[in-house]
């Protein structure tokens, strides 16, 4: 028997069209916490999205359940761990180069390693490795945030911004009382801290995110010369700065190693 009809010819069109649903969704929540505003609820989300709100609440439901939406404690919405993880999976040349060079890293100066790119405001972390018995005390994740102004990775993923630059991406965020002790107030300050950090190439945040931490960080650069990751070591400031010199030395050495796979595919965006 033939059965007539458009839906009869495109069995797969549901699904499609939910697939595009939860793609919106989720890039509209991204989008909005890459602004560095505050994130949506469900009903603002389905309006931004555009559909009608008891659909986006089922949607958004089963986002949740597959953890590719997290709901925060005030009941906004942010992109979750599966969608970090899906998404750093297409760059398995980066990433799978990158774990025995940060293991490395964390085992030979006892702290954390971490591979980190930008987006806007924030620092996204995409792999990270701890010394033995660390796990706890530098936990990472691929759904770690961090804003960019006063993280050494953020300020490494800075480092070619011009002053001006600098000014035009932070404008409209509050820097006062973000981050540590010695955390950047202003563009200026963040402007002023990469001058000093970019003659040697390796910046060096002193409690600049927490008080009594450090990281030393390094920016990973395509075939072009551009910055588009940040390979880093946090720890005890105590404990890393007897140790500088050595730490540059290892961190540039695993940029450079990091630099071989971030052209053609496996480039992040």
């Amino acid at each position: 028997m033939t059965t007539n009809g458009p839906a009869s010819r495109r069995p797969g069109m549901g699904t499609a069209s939910s697939l595009r649903l939860a793609l919106r969704i989720v890039n509209t929540a991204l989008d909005r916490e890459a602004s560095g505003r505050g994130g949506f609820n469900v009903s603002r989300l389905a309006d931004e999205v555009g559909v009608e709100r008891s659909k986006a609440s089922r949607t958004i439901q089963d986002l949740c359940d597959k953890g590719f939406l997290e709901r925060r404690d005030d009941s906004t919405l942010r992109a979750g761990s599966a969608f970090f993880a899906t998404a750093a999976s297409l760059h398995p040349g980066l990433l799978g180069r990158s774990r025995p060079l940060l293991r490395r890293l964390a085992v030979e100066h006892g702290a954390g390693a971490r591979l980190s790119v930008r987006d806007g405001v924030q620092v996204r972390l995409l792999r990270a490795e701890s010394a033995a018995g660390l796990a706890q005390e530098w936990p990472g994740g691929a759904s770690l945030v961090t804003p960019c102004w006063c993280t050494g990775a953020g300020r490494a993923l800075l480092l070619d911004h011009t002053a001006e630059e600098i000014t035009d991406l932070l404008d409209g965020y509050e820097l006062i009382g973000v981050g540590g002790p010695d955390a950047a107030h202003s563009a200026r300050e963040v402007a002023a801290a990469n001058d000093r950090d970019r003659v040697r190439g390796v910046v060096a945040a002193h409690g600049e995110f927490e008080h009594g931490v450090t990281e030393y960080a390094v920016p990973v650069r395509d075939a072009a010369g551009h910055i588009r990751a940040a390979v880093s070591v946090v720890g005890r400031q105590q404990d890393l700065t007897a140790d500088e010199r050595t730490i540059h030395t290892d961190l540039k050495a695993a940029a450079t190693a990091l630099a071989e796979h971030l052209d053609g595919d496996d480039t992040p965006r």
